[in-house]
């Protein structure tokens, strides 16, 4: 059975060393005489700023239209001369070709000694123009693929001739051949050009901007300032503003209905914006205030600071609807110092497989150089046999026993916390009514007595004499007067009476009862009784047998790559791996802690995990008043003092300013006293107006919850209306407490939806019942490959490219894929290039040890195991060394590609003047073996490999070895 076995590769090594030194006289490469810089495409270039980047293909192909450059000069203006030559050179048998000889030939096609032709100013200007053509087709190159096959060709004949020219010895075939397929070297300055700065996301070709990319810059903006203005808005100074106004009013007379005159005088004391510091904020921060309609005349702190919220509140909202890719490539770097905008990003991020900022992660291409040469070998292995091993275990029983084991275990977890808050806040007013009537009885008695005496002399006269007579009169009179009067008198009495209390109960109860019971008997029993013998049981490991191969493969170019924890996707990806109708909950936020929370994810949280219970976060601001006047006229001349307590400040906020209203009708000087909590303010009235004692409300500003008192003082007016309002801003121990209530139901909401999860997964593997542990070595053996290929990918693109392509369009889960041709058109060359240019199948690597991966991920790699030994040491690995062969056919286009970033189009790569790439350009061009023609090396070897597996052998004999 195990020779049907086919041989795998069970390691892979290359007999390494560096690259030789170049020759001191080359005959593999071409050079130009003149210094680049000074030729006319070499002007060109030198004439290229970073704004023409975008425009450099544009600029080339005018270039070459407005010279009139083609691809097959000098031929295709009449000139044949190149063709005698090498129609020449190739004519002479493969056994008589000597520089002599190649000379002979070549000077009797061309009519005159080889000196007198190069020599001649039009070749030379013909040498200078093939080289001009051959720089501006290679620049044109880097953008639209060029065919460089015939201006190689006959920059070669002219190599060959310069070569004759100077005596170089060439014996044989081999030695024309090696002239006439050397490579023109093209400088450096050539190819470095500038580049768009930022770098855009490359798909394939260069793009234009996407209307998107505006939308998503603007909404980082957008972002970015309206968090600035909030922090700007909270931190603005305040001062104490007074203004007050007095009419004049005419009040009717009860009693005599004439109209009197007297004023009404309204006195308003409250906390304003520094004019100054409003005028100092930033441009930024003006026009977000400006985009809400907030000025300094209509600035109050509560509602522009809601409404700056409701403005995040609607940008956070596009965000989710956003692309994330697209999202995050325009997100500018100053964002990363905004601790909210960070773990957007973060959140964002986690959304996506690929998280490809450019502006972020540096293009590292350009560091890789080739290691050097190398025979590459491959150890190929076939499994022979499986074998018993050491002893693993013993099992022993005794005549007459009998042994059981059972194991058991149980986990439970009851937790009971009550938590009640109860807050009781009532008012009592109490106002009494109460009517009398009272009967009076008056009584009045008057007594008067009255005497009179009356003495005198009486004339009488009628018409005749005159009498006189003399008389005297007395006369007394007594009189009694006696009243009764009964009178009625009404009156009601008004009593009012007002009694606040706050009574606060605070009662925690939260019941917490999680049951995760996992029970697992495990019962194994060995039954000896009525054995006459005891009984032992010997477990041995069981060891794999390979028989191992060398095979050398050749010549390889070899790259060198180290590769940080080469299975760090694969872990996450057998932890996250879809089943299907079972879904696993999304993952929490890397050290997701309390404060992450803010007003304006946590809806994401109860929407991902479906938390109940949550509430919203308690306001910044609340804005709590009362107010207090005089029942009725007061006389003039009389003080009144009255206090309220109703203002009452909410539990978990604390006074941060207070506005204070007072309206006054007076006559002549009165004077206003309020008083809150311990602050005292004064008007009295004078020349100038009513002007305040103390200017400003202090003492009382930090006042936490409870009961605020408030009273008013007043002489000399008829009658007072007070109000006052406190804005109360909340505490950070009210936000942070909510925040903790909300992370925990939070977590709570996570965990029981993993338990599900976990629970639907157990089932299904009940369900499939006897479970193979590990998996087939060669599956193993390439998901390794696939890994290490794909990071040493990575390291070869660009960053921003690597994971973008996306020919495949889906605009929704439920729409069918559709192909993009063009993008598929212009991802396929990339693909091509990268499969074919590496020789994959032929990875060299070695694994180091967990160590030198994150120190957060030792205790996971250190204990994960698997059966294939090999396959343990990748899931443990905290680095791995690749070495990625190059195949032969790929060798002038990949270090090409290293040096200059681009995937040449077509025809003979360009060479670069590199010391380092000519030389094991050279090497490799004479020291390839056959591709296909692997040969075994020495003798094959048995290889053992311990594995995990246990084999209880027939009999109890202990083993021997020789």
């Amino acid at each position: 059975m195990a020779d049907a076995i086919p041989p795998t590769n069970v390691f892979k090594f290359v007999a390494l060393r560096p690259p030789t030194p170049p020759r001191d006289r080359e005959g593999g490469f071409i050079r130009d005489r003149r210094d680049p810089r000074e030729t006319p495409v070499g002007r060109l270039v030198a004439g290229f700023r970073p704004a023409d980047a975008a425009r450099i293909p544009e600029l080339v192909r005018a270039f070459i239209e407005r010279h009139n450059y083609d691809l097959e000069f000098p031929q295709s203006a009449g000139d044949t001369k190149l063709d005698a030559v090498e129609a020449a050179a190739l004519s002479l048998p493969a056994t008589k070709i000597t520089t002599q000889n190649l000379r002979e030939k070549i000077e009797s096609a061309l009519g005159l000694p080889l000196e007198d032709f190069l020599g001649a100013p039009d070749t030379q200007r013909q040498l200078d123009e093939l080289w001009d053509r051959y720089y501006a087709f290679v620049l044109l190159g880097l953008s639209t693929p060029q065919n460089l096959e015939h201006l190689t060709r006959n920059l070669r004949i002219f190599h060959l001739l310069q070569s004759i020219a100077a005596g170089m010895p060439i014996d044989g075939a081999a030695g024309l051949a090696r002239i006439l397929s050397a490579q023109p070297v093209v400088d450096k300055f050539m190819t470095t050009l500038p580049q768009p700065a930022p770098p855009a996301p490359a798909r394939g070709e260069e793009r234009e901007e996407a209307p998107g990319d505006l939308t998503h810059r603007q909404l980082w903006t957008d972002l970015v300032n309206t968090h600035a203005a909030l922090r700007e808005v909270r931190s603005l100074p305040t001062i104490t503003r007074t203004e007050q106004d007095t009419d004049e009013i005419a009040v009717p007379d009860t009693c005599s209905g004439r109209e009197t005159k007297t004023q009404v005088t309204r006195v308003e004391l409250r906390q304003e914006v520094d004019p100054e510091a409003f005028r100092a904020m930033s441009e930024e921060t003006q026009d977000a205030l400006s985009a809400l309609r907030v000025t300094q005349d209509n600035f109050r702190l509560p509602t522009t600071l809601d409404a700056l919220s409701g403005r995040l509140d609607q940008l956070n909202y596009q965000v989710r609807a956003a692309d994330p890719v697209k999202f995050l490539e325009q997100m500018p770097p100053g964002a990363m110092q905004v601790r909210e905008l960070n773990y957007l990003a973060n959140s964002v991020k986690d959304t996506m497989v690929i998280f490809p900022i450019p502006t972020l992660f540096p293009n590292i291409r350009g560091s890789i150089k080739p290691l050097g040469i190398g025979d590459l070998k491959v150890v190929k292995q076939t499994l022979k046999k499986y074998a018993a091993g050491e002893v693993a275990h013993i099992e022993n029983v005794l005549r007459g026993e009998y042994k059981e084991r059972k194991h058991r275990v149980l986990d439970r977890v009851e937790e009971t916390i009550t938590t009640e808050v109860e807050t009781e806040e009532e008012t009592l007013r109490d106002t009494q009514t109460t009517d009398r009537f009272e009967l009076k009885r008056e009584s009045e008695k008057t007594i008067q007595e009255q005497m009179s005496v009356q003495a005198g002399v009486t004339v009488t006269a009628s018409y005749g004499p005159v009498t006189f007579g003399a008389h005297g009169d007395f006369a007394y009179s007594t009189s009694t007067t006696e009243a009764t009067k009964n009178a009625s008198n009404y009156a009601r009495e008004v009593v009012d009476r007002s009694v606040s209390r706050i009574q606060k109960k605070t009662r925690e109860e939260r019941i917490r009862k999680t049951l995760h019971e996992v029970e697992e008997l495990n019962t194994h029993g060995i039954d000896n009784k009525d054995k006459p013998d005891h009984v032992t049981g010997v477990y041995r490991w069981v060891d794999k047998y390979y028989q191992a191969q060398i095979y050398n493969y050749g010549k390889r170019m070899m790259l060198e790559f180290i590769v940080p924890e080469p299975a760090a996707f694969l872990a996450y990806a057998q932890t996250h791996k879809p089943v299907k109708d079972v879904s696993p909950p999304k993952p929490l936020p890397k050290n997701f802690r309390p404060y992450d929370l803010d007003d304006w994810n946590y809806h994401d949280f109860i929407r991902d995990y479906g938390v109940e219970g949550c509430v919203p976060p308690p306001p910044e601001f609340k804005l709590m008043s009362a107010s207090m006047a005089s029942e009725g006229k007061i006389e003039a001349g009389i003080a009144v003092a009255k206090t309220s307590k109703d203002l009452v400040i909410p539990a978990g906020y604390i006074v941060q300013d207070f506005a204070i209203s007072v309206s006054v009708i007076h006559t002549t000087h009165p004077s206003v006293k309020v008083s809150i909590g311990r602050d005292d303010i004064w008007w009295v009235l004078d020349n100038s107006g009513f002007n305040p004692r103390r200017d400003g409300v202090a003492g009382s500003v930090g006042i936490h919850e409870g009961i605020v008192p408030f009273s008013i003082n007043v002489y000399d007016v008829h009658s007072y209306f007070l109000q006052v309002m406190a804005t109360c801003v909340r505490r950070w121990e009210t936000y942070e407490a909510w925040q903790i209530q909300t992370y925990e139901k939070i977590r709570t909401a996570h965990k029981a939806l993993q338990a599900e999860y976990e629970e639907k997964l157990a089932a299904r593997e009940v369900q499939a019942g006897v479970v193979i542990q590990g998996q087939n070595p060669r599956i193993n053996r390439e998901i390794e490959e696939t890994e290490l290929k794909k990071q040493c990918v990575q390291m070869l693109m660009d960053t921003w490219t690597f994971g973008s392509f996306d020919a495949m369009k889906q605009s929704g889960s439920e729409d069918v894929p559709s192909m993009d041709i063009f993008d598929a058109l212009k991802e396929g060359k990339q693909v091509q290039f990268f499969e074919q240019a590496f020789e994959w199948e032929n990875l060299t690597y070695l694994f180091y040890p967990y160590f030198w991966g994150r120190e957060s991920t030792w205790v996971e790699k250190v204990t994960t195991f698997d059966v294939d030994p090999l396959f343990t040491r990748f899931l443990q690995a905290g680095s791995a060394r690749v070495l990625v062969p190059v195949h032969t056919a790929y060798n002038d286009a990949v270090m090409y590609y290293l040096e200059n970033g681009a995937i040449w189009g077509g025809g003979d790569a360009p060479k670069l003047d590199d010391p380092l790439f000519i030389s094991l350009a050279d090497e490799l061009r004479n020291q390839t073996d056959d591709l296909a023609n692997a040969k075994p090396e020495g003798d094959p070897w048995e290889v053992v490999l311990p594995t995990t597996l246990v084999h209880l052998q027939a009999g109890p004999e202990l083993p021997t070895f020789p």
